[in-house]
């Protein structure tokens, strides 16, 4: 028995007790007087079926953790998890096992012809206590007692044991295939001796349940007959879009197959193997594990961050596509050869204006713009990025900005304007030019208008070209805000 289900005596009778975890406020407020009224069932191995009723609740415990106890009648059974779990005999769970079954498909079909007569037990062996010994008394050997669901599961929060339990029962099924899939992971754990899912946490349980995700019994029990691992296999696998598969077998067939006369031991289930058969499959079991282990965690990770992923491809695609039209633009860029001083500077701020660094590197020599350039390239990329991810443009001219009355905005606002240029000396292998403007630049963004308002610098700069190699070329820019 567990923590939260045992025996202990009521007055001078021995009774039945389950453990709800809480006292006697959180019990009410919980609405848990209701397990007073509700019964579970008692079947027994003829088929005949009695209702478990609860007696009463009283309080337990020392005085610092007083909790709330259910209790009835004393039914000396054991917990069918328990068993399937630490019986060092196969024989002992594998006969558990078929009462559980021949039990359970009984009161399932009561419940389906009368859904009004009782309600369904908690799914899987944390749900039935079996008797498994001959004993005097009211209940015989094989008789299976499914208390109330709420209530086992009610002990389960408390004993924090619902995770174990769940290891047994598939999130998506109800009745007769549900029964199917229980008896066929008991059937692993008992041949196999571990249980044919696990995970790191609920989700991941669950997520390897529906997807069916364990080693297959054959490899996982070397030597188990070809029937026992493909019966097992069936019933542990379940097609999504039809869980009611026919090709699951029945309970009715599982009991057939585990159950039939006479009763098979569970060692004539497995056949004795050569070391090197042994080795063999053990070497394919570890195989397996690691091919389908990773499959599977590539799957799930791609399935859980789809929407990154799709978002970090677009960007690169966008980012690629912004790279490959920069070198095919930097290919047909426009020479300056033949350009006067004042038509390279005016070519340079036209650059500067429409973000085109490569432009503008054509245009000077040295050092020259460099802080410039490099400020361009850091706006473009940003930009590209930024739009690659929102799917919409995100650059806006100063100038466009302006002339629709400077509105709030979340755009990057960037550009030149009142611009205005002067030659200040000309010869045939030097000149200085004046250019005067105003930079607009992005802003710090403000949350409470989800705008960024931009940054105005007026702007001269004194700009001193050279001619080299038949090109007038910017040799430098000073610079006064």
């Amino acid at each position: 028995m567990s923590l939260r289900i045992c025996s202990f005596e009521q007055g001078e009778q021995l009774v039945l007790g389950f453990d709800t975890g809480l006292n006697a406020g959180a019990f009410a407020r919980a609405g848990m007087t209701q397990f007073i009224s509700n019964p579970g069932s008692v079947v027994f191995s003829d088929g005949r079926i009695e209702p478990w009723q609860p007696g009463g609740v009283m309080e337990l415990g020392s005085e610092s953790s007083k909790t709330m106890v259910v209790w009835g009648p004393h039914f000396p059974g054991e917990i069918l998890l328990e068993i399937i779990n630490n019986s060092d005999s196969r024989d002992e769970a594998l006969a558990a096992l078929r009462f559980w079954l021949r039990a359970r498909t009984i009161l399932e079909n009561i419940i389906k012809n009368k859904p009004d007569a009782t309600a369904a037990p908690y799914p899987g062996p944390a749900g039935a206590l079996i008797v498994t010994k001959e004993q005097k008394g009211p209940y015989p050997y094989g008789t299976v007692f499914f208390p109330h669901g709420r209530l086992v599961k009610r002990c389960l929060e408390a004993e924090e044991t619902v995770f174990e339990a769940e290891h047994w029962v598939h999130p998506d099924l109800e009745g007769s295939p549900a029964i199917s899939f229980s008896a066929g992971a008991m059937l692993y754990r008992i041949f196999c001796g571990s249980p044919p899912f696990s995970g790191e946490n609920r989700d991941d349980l669950r997520q390897n349940i529906s997807e069916a995700f364990f080693i297959p019994p054959e490899l996982a029990a070397p030597g188990l007959e070809r029937d026992m691992a493909d019966l097992i296999s069936r019933t542990l696998k379940v097609e999504k879009e039809s869980p009611e598969d026919s090709r699951r077998p029945s309970p009715d067939i599982i009991s057939a197959l585990i159950g039939g006369s006479p009763v098979k031991p569970a060692s004539s289930w497995l056949k004795p193997l050569s070391e090197e058969e042994n080795s063999r499959i053990i070497a394919e079991r570890e195989h397996f594990n690691k091919k389908n282990t990773f499959k599977v965690k590539s799957r799930r990770f791609v399935t859980r961050n789809i929407a990154i992923i799709t978002a970090s491809l677009i960007a690169f695609a966008a980012i690629l596509l912004s790279v490959r039209g920069i070198i095919l633009h930097r290919s047909s860029v426009p020479s300056i050869k033949g350009m006067s001083p004042v038509e390279v500077a005016q070519t340079y701020y036209d650059a500067y204006n429409d973000l085109d660094h490569t432009m503008m590197s054509v245009c000077v020599s040295g050092n020259a713009g460099k802080d410039d350039i490099n400020s361009v390239m850091s706006i473009y990329v940003i930009s590209k990025v930024r739009q690659a991810y929102e799917l919409q443009e995100i650059l806006m001219h100063a100038r466009e900005w302006i002339e629709a009355g400077r509105p709030p905005t979340d755009k990057t606002i960037f550009g030149i304007t009142d611009f205005k240029l002067q030659i200040i000396s000309l010869d045939n292998e030097n000149a200085v030019l004046e250019a005067d403007y105003i930079l607009w630049s992005p802003g710090k963004y403000d949350e409470e208008t989800a705008s960024a308002a931009p940054i105005a610098t007026a702007t001269n700069d004194q700009l001193t070209l050279i001619y080299q190699k038949n090109l007038w070329r910017i040799n430098n820019i000073k610079r006064e805000k």
